[in-house]
């Protein structure tokens, strides 16, 4: 079972990769940017709705 991660300026370069490397890796991640430098773009593709 992974953990859930957060993970701030998730939408830049850097924190996409990243982000999309966890959630391979099995993780939950809560992903956090103002978007300063980060591109929606970046992180549209692994965005999920969760639930509880």
């Amino acid at each position: 079972m992974g953990k859930m991660i957060l993970l701030t300026g998730g939408a830049d370069f850097l924190g996409s990769r990243l982000c999309e490397r966890l959630l391979n890796n099995g993780h939950d991640v809560l992903c956090v940017d103002n978007f300063y430098t980060g591109r929606k773009a970046n992180i549209a593709r692994k965005q999920r709705v969760c639930s509880k």
